[in-house]
């Protein structure tokens, strides 16, 4: 009889992940939670700024609509 999950975990950490990308240094192979490298800083741009560039675009395809 199995308790709790089902047995869920147990099959879970039977299988390696070879094509797991840790989230914290961004390599393949291994877990978050077995992550012994640092976090690498990965660059985004704002939200903000996302949005002010698909606002300038659909305003571009507007003008060009009209002419």
């Amino acid at each position: 009889m199995t308790v709790g999950n089902g047995g869920l975990l147990a099959k879970k950490n039977s299988s390696y992940p070879q094509g797991v990308r840790c989230q914290k240094c961004l390599e393949y192979g291994h877990w978050t939670y077995e992550c012994k490298g640092k976090r690498k800083y990965l660059h985004r741009s704002s939200r903000t700024s996302q949005l002010k560039k698909r606002l300038k675009l659909r305003e571009e395809a507007v003008q060009q609509s009209a002419q």
